[in-house]
């Protein structure tokens, strides 16, 4: 559930290189500029509770594009297409857990709804369509707080 930084045809430096944990999420926009929060399950063993975009974990040789796609699917039932890539980046190395010493990086980008019908998956036990202002009065993710604080102050 990571990316790999591998190429065959890069001298042994390559070996030197961190694996990556990569997560790309996706703030949704709706017709009337509502986003979906979803707020994670209280067996999620990473901040039980919170609340933030869908979104995942690149798997190992997908594009993120797809990864991207493929995880709001999973998480929602919604179709979506990206609008922006990217609004918003942070990283940090991993402190403990399984994927303890890698750098942890996430990418957020903003997505329209174009079909589908809300489904949580076991990740996530509630949701919420809200303004990106109102967001603010949730118990967010601090990364998706934020991104949502560089969102907003692009839009004024």
């Amino acid at each position: 559930m990571y990316l790999l930084c591998y190429n065959p045809y890069m001298g042994p430096e390559v070996d030197r290189r961190p694996r990556v944990l990569l997560v790309n999420r996706c703030m949704i926009l709706d017709d009337i500029n509502k986003t979906l929060l979803l707020k994670r399950s209280p067996l999620n063993r990473h901040d039980p509770g919170k609340w933030e975009f869908p979104g995942g974990k690149l798997d190992e040789g997908q594009d993120i594009s797809h990864a991207l796609e493929r995880e709001v699917l999973e998480e929602t039932g919604l179709l979506v297409q990206q609008s922006t890539r990217l609004f918003y980046v942070e990283s940090e190395i991993v402190m403990d857990g399984p994927y303890a010493g890698l750098p942890y990086v996430v990418l957020i980008g903003t997505g329209k709804l174009i079909g589908g019908k809300l489904m949580l998956s076991d990740e996530h036990d509630d949701y919420a369509w809200t303004t990106p202002e109102k967001a603010f009065d949730f118990d967010l993710k601090s990364e998706i707080r934020k991104s949502l604080a560089v969102f907003t102050s692009t839009r004024t």
